[in-house]
């Protein structure tokens, strides 16, 4: 039996197995890419790719965001195999973002690699969580592969950060939550709604993956900061949630008018929506995340029952170290 090879290239890694190579969320020339999902951090050269296999909402994702298309791809479903020569391809749910995939990996010699890209294990208001399937070989992602990185529950996260949203707005303040705009966003938006709060997007990227979202049947009710209204609204109690500050400010400064917007500008509290709020950043927010914490990529990998994993992000050194220590012979890929 050959053995599996990796190499890192560009935002992922090149595989091959035999005679069969395939690009893990990179651009290689000539070589078939799987993409995983269409954050910034995974789509580095995909110019370069013969050919891309992505969910229909990773495509629709990256085209909400981007403006350029791919000629030559093959979208599949969650659940659903793609053969070619040497092996077959199934599509699983990663939990993510809208259309995030891990790829299960069927050799013609019996062998199984699972490649998780970026994935969650745990439910949200937009996502359901990644479910783990028994490979031979892993290829797990480690972005919080260190013990400082558990993560409260998220009906925890999520009930403190409606209580402050309300509190902050119940004191004529303004909250401005940071998230990203490709899946953490709509998350945000899906809770303050829910909660009854009034939501104001403050970027033209967090519509346009709103609008692919709610093709998806995903209900999600916001303004845009470009609104008619928007004075009224933020003089009623509202929310802000933004992918850049830096932009959402001048959105607010070109729609309000100078004068009116400094007498707002004063109003402003911003949190951060992210994993890194906890451990060793402690930046200002909630550890809202689409990423499993350290326990989930623990127990997700046992679940796994693979002969040998490999880590990658920057604390892969540490995830493989504390797999081995559970019996999973691992691996640090950077």
């Amino acid at each position: 039996m050959p053995t599996v090879s990796l190499r890192k290239s560009g935002t992922g890694f090149l595989l091959k197995y035999g005679d069969v190579k395939l690009a893990l969320d990179t651009g290689i020339k000539g070589e078939t890419t799987l993409l995983s999902h269409s954050h910034s951090d995974h789509i580095g050269g995909l110019k370069n790719a013969r050919h891309i296999i992505a969910t229909k909402g990773t495509f629709d994702t990256w085209q909400a965001r981007r403006s350029n298309k791919f000629q030559s791809q093959t979208i599949i479903k969650h659940g659903d195999m793609f053969g070619q020569i040497g092996v077959n391809i199934t599509a699983l749910n990663a939990g993510h973002v809208l259309g995030s995939t891990m790829y299960l990996l069927e050799f013609n010699d019996g062998l199984k690699v699972l490649y998780t890209g970026d994935f969650n294990n745990v439910d949200s208001l937009v996502h359901k969580a990644a479910k783990p399937v028994e490979a031979d070989v892993l290829i797990t992602e480690a972005t919080y592969g260190t013990p400082q990185w558990v993560f409260p529950t998220r009906k925890t996260v999520y009930d403190n950060i409606m209580e402050t949203a309300k509190r902050v707005t119940d004191e004529g303040r303004i909250p401005i939550f940071h998230a990203y705009s490709l899946g953490k966003s709509q998350e945000a938006i899906a809770l303050l709604q829910s909660g009854g709060v009034r939501v104001i997007s403050g970027n033209t990227s967090i519509d346009k993956v709103c609008s692919v979202y709610k093709q998806y049947g995903i209900e999600l009710r916001h303004q845009t900061v470009r609104s008619h209204n928007l004075s009224e609204t933020l003089d009623e109690g509202a929310v802000i949630v933004s992918s850049s500050s830096r932009h959402t400010i001048d959105n607010l400064r070109r729609t309000l008018g100078k004068p009116a917007f400094g007498q707002y500008e004063a109003k402003f509290e911003y949190f951060n929506l992210s994993g890194w709020t906890i451990g060793k950043f402690r930046e200002r927010g909630f550890p809202l995340s689409a990423h499993s914490d350290f326990n989930g990529l623990l127990n997700f990998a046992k679940e796994v029952k693979p002969r040998v994993a490999y880590c990658f992000t920057e604390n892969g050194r540490t995830l493989s170290k504390h797999l081995s220590d559970n019996d999973i012979h691992a691996v640090p890929l950077e």
